[in-house]
């Protein structure tokens, strides 16, 4: 059968074989399109002289070869009407029943023959029933490469979706590309497989995570071996379209047929072909756009698999074989592309995900070629964005990978260099920002591990990178956006960076906080940080942070939520604390203090009295904290957390009050005053009460259900990062601990007064070994 390729291609064919006529080298004949008289039937006289009957029970009594001769008569044939279409259907299913019967008395190139005259039609239906004959005659080598690209030919277009739900194509196709090699017959795979995706593409592939565009323009006929720019442009999707979604359940259903008839099983295999071919030599030309192609088609399926059990087993087992696919193609840049982006797909599913888990490093390795600097293509940016994103699913999923990332130093290399080099580079392209926000998520969610995460305090450069992304990120907030950077990406990107600062910083804190500090990768208090290093750079981010904050405008909620929460845990560190509050951070934290507790407000409100506790800890900062009526604050925070009978919120409170008393000269200065202690004491001495708790349980049973209902709408919710999954019960006794002591502090302070008049006892002034700070935030 021939290729449907432009005229100047030259189709590679073996010579015809000696008594008979091959399909594929038929088109070297002319085609005659002048209408010719119907060879007359076999019988009388009187039964030739009728015309030809196009009812399907006497083309049944027909011979092969009369129905052969049959289909000669409309050779060449491009447009029809649907009588012609459904008289020429009728004659190849006839055909196709008997060869599918293995019938011998028929000559396989005598058949190949006359279905040569029809692959110009352009009737996909007519199309689709002359590949199901040959398929079924189990053909090879160039016929088989014709079928397959006739198939493909109906399949690109979403329109004729629905004629693959009429009958076996896919599983003929199946069984053909069972007897071809990715090897010997690459041209057969290729359109097979880009038949398989376009087939299986669903919507889901046009996925949040901005890589999933498409790059390519469309999928071109092959007219010479395939060049890195013709793998480019053979590659398209179809365009997603308002029906995609409509698609979705008859896409399952194909995709249900090829995975019961071992598709999958196949596409490993020949994954296996590929993988061994390229250990022993760089795959180039076709094969190289079957694997291409192969993937791609692979990813496909994965997108519409989620709720097919026995797809996603076999898919399971094809990521081990795609890992050794992106390491083959190493150097192939559009190739790899597509191989580490159908990994990262499959990094979404919860089984494959537990597979990749145990090759973290090894697909860490894949970052060398892109660590060493050059220019920084759109594409390049592409496979750097998607093996971040594999990597941040597979870290923040198993404590086994972060270690075994970490361990691994050549990986670790590869990772900070690319990201050093990224963050030179100016905010200009989303490409850009994609890859760094996957990038930035991998340091984040590695440094979830204790060791990882004290470890990674002292590496080389990480510092640098992490507070350069910071500005450049903060120095877009609140002006105009580059033309291709919008600020979505911009503020994403922000928000990456602050996850990684938090879950670091939690370990930059002065004293040993996790069994890391004990080990060779937190270095020694008498030995430096290392250049770039994220404990060399404490107070330049600490004073970042607050200039970071300053800048937030109202509609930035969110953002400063990320900035409390770094702070709640680098303010633990004495240096950070003092910059932090060099730089005005203390009235910056009592302004977010003073917004409406609703929503996200509530969690940055949380999130800064956290902060509140830490800064209250130096006894610098307890003045100035009464200077901008910080005790009056703290009073009102928690009245109205005691209304609510939100004791998390109540209990934090109560901690910064306790670090505020604890200064001499603030609790005789709040004494003096008496209003703000007596508020406050008399607040914790009512809500100490374990039976008023209980009446006003019983209380509350016996409101109407609408009051009860609209008193759980007013209450808050508690940030769930903030608040262990402990009962309400839990909650109030961790709050009476708190309010009992700061209750016995206030009147021992009230006691002291009174017995002092005219001086002041200094006793526990300054008293800092009775500080308290956030353990986490």
């Amino acid at each position: 059968m021939r290729y449907l390729q432009n005229e100047h291609h030259k189709p590679l064919t073996p010579p015809t074989p000696a008594g008979g006529t091959d399909l594929a080298l038929l088109n070297r004949r002319s085609v005659d399109a002048k209408p010719r008289q119907l060879p007359a039937l076999p019988g009388t006289a009187a039964d030739s002289a009728r015309p030809a009957t196009r009812n399907g029970a006497l083309l049944g009594q027909c011979s092969s070869e009369m129905l052969i001769e049959m289909l000669k008569q409309h050779a060449g044939l491009k447009d029809c009407s649907a009588e012609t279409v459904q008289h020429i259907n009728a004659i190849l299913l006839e055909l196709y029943t008997r060869v599918h019967k293995q019938e011998r008395n028929f000559k396989r190139a005598f058949i190949l023959g006359g279905l040569y005259g029809l692959v110009e039609c352009t009737s996909p239906r007519i199309l689709l029933a002359v590949a199901r004959v040959v398929l079924a005659l189990r053909v090879t080598g160039s016929n088989l490469t014709g079928a397959c690209k006739l198939i493909f030919k109906v399949a690109r277009h979403e329109q004729h979706d629905g004629l693959f739900h009429e009958n076996d194509v896919l599983e003929l196709l199946i069984d053909g590309l069972g007897h071809a090699s990715p090897l010997d017959d690459p041209e057969a795979c290729i359109y097979a497989y880009g038949c398989i995706r376009f087939l299986t593409a669903s919507n889901a592939q046009e996925r949040d995570d901005a890589l999933n565009r498409n790059w390519a323009a469309g999928l071109e006929e092959l007219s010479s071996p395939p060049t890195h720019a013709a793998i480019a442009a053979a590659t398209a999707l179809i365009s997603p379209s308002a029906s995609d979604t409509r698609k979705l359940n008859g896409q399952q259903t194909l995709v249900s047929r090829l995975a019961r008839h071992g598709a999958v099983e196949l596409m490993i295999l020949h994954l296996q072909m590929l993988n061994e071919a390229g250990a022993t030599r760089r795959l180039s030309g076709p094969p190289l756009h079957t694997l291409y192609q192969l993937s791609a088609a692979m990813r496909a399926l994965a997108d519409v698999a989620q709720q097919q059990q026995r797809l996603q087993l076999q898919l399971q087992l094809a990521c081990p074989h795609l890992i050794r696919a992106a390491e083959v193609s190493m150097g192939e840049l559009e190739v790899q592309a597509n191989v580490v982006r159908t990994l990262s797909v499959l990094s979404e599913d919860v089984e494959c995900c537990d597979t990749l888990h145990n090759y973290a490093a090894r697909i860490g390795l894949l970052l060398g070629p892109y660590s060493k600097g050059g220019q920084c293509t759109e594409r390049m940016l592409a496979v750097l964005s998607r093996l971040g994103y594999m990597l941040g699913n597979i870290l923040a999923k198993h404590e086994t990978a972060r270690v075994q990332y970490y361990q691994n130093d050549v990986a670790m290399e590869y990772l900070l260099n690319v990201l050093q080099q990224l963050s030179d580079r100016p905010l200009a392209s989303e490409p850009l920002l994609d890859a760094q926000i996957k990038l930035i998520r991998v340091v984040a969610n590695m440094s979830v591990n204790a060791d990882v995460g004290a470890g990674l305090g002292n590496a080389h450069a990480l510092g640098a990178v992490l507070f350069r992304l910071l500005q450049n990120a903060t120095a877009a907030l609140g002006t105009t956006a580059t033309e291709s950077a919008q600020p979505a990406e911009l503020l994403e990107l922000l928000h990456a960076t602050l996850g990684a600062l938090h879950n670091l910083c939690f370990y930059q804190d002065n004293q040993a906080t996790s069994p890391a500090a004990t080990t060779t990768t937190t270095p020694a208090p008498d030995v430096a940080p290392a250049p770039g290093s994220l404990q060399s750079l404490i107070a330049e981010l600490s004073t970042a942070l607050a200039q970071t904050l300053k800048r937030c405008q109202s509609q930035y909620v969110a953002t400063k939520v990320e900035l409390a929460r770094v702070l709640g845990n680098l303010t633990r560190n004495e240096l950070a604390r003092r910059c932090f509050c060099a730089a005005g951070g203390l009235p910056l934290i009592v302004q977010q203090l003073t917004r409406q507790a609703n929503g996200r407000d509530y969690e940055l409100r949380t999130c800064a009295i956290g902060v509140l506790v830490n800064l209250l800890g130096d006894g610098e900062q307890r003045a100035p904290f009464l200077q901008l009526r910080g005790a009056e604050l703290l009073a009102l925070l928690l009245r109205g957390a005691l209304e609510q009978e939100d004791w998390f919120l109540a209990n934090i409170v109560c901690q910064a009050m306790w670090n505020l008393l604890i200064d001499g000269q603030c609790a005789t200065a709040l004494c003096r005053s008496g209003s703000i202690l007596d508020e406050v004491s008399d607040l914790l001495a009512d809500y100490l009460d374990e039976e008023r708790l209980t009446n006003g349980d019983e209380a509350n049973d016996d409101e109407p259900e609408e009051e009860q209902e609209s008193r759980k709408e007013r209450q808050p919710e508690p940030d769930t990062e903030l608040e262990t999954d402990a009962a309400p019960d839990a909650l109030w006794e961790d709050f009476a601990l708190v309010a009992t002591d700061l209750l016995e502090r206030i009147q021992n302070n009230f006691d002291k007064q009174q017995r002092q008049a005219t001086h002041t006892d200094n006793d526990d002034n300054d008293n800092d070994n009775d500080d308290v700070f956030i353990d986490k935030m």
